[in-house]
């Protein structure tokens, strides 16, 4: 049995939720369609999509990191 529950709370602010959309939805469309007029592609322009968001969270991250 246990004997220590522990009760999380998350919160999630505006910003973070403004961050999402910027990130995902509005830098994840232009790389889209960036990649789909290089590649005429729908594949590689979703992975071009893809890897275009998760580029700048990675490099946002380091940089973060960088700064402390």
């Amino acid at each position: 049995m246990l004997r220590h529950q522990e009760f999380k709370v998350y919160i999630i602010t505006t910003g973070d939720i403004m961050r999402f959309f910027v990130i995902e939805i509005i830098i994840g469309t232009v790389t889209y369609a960036l990649a789909n007029k290089i590649f005429h592609n729908f594949i590689l322009a979703s992975a071009g999509g893809w890897v275009g968001t998760e580029t700048i969270k990675r490099v946002n991250a380091a940089v973060k990191m960088l700064v402390k």
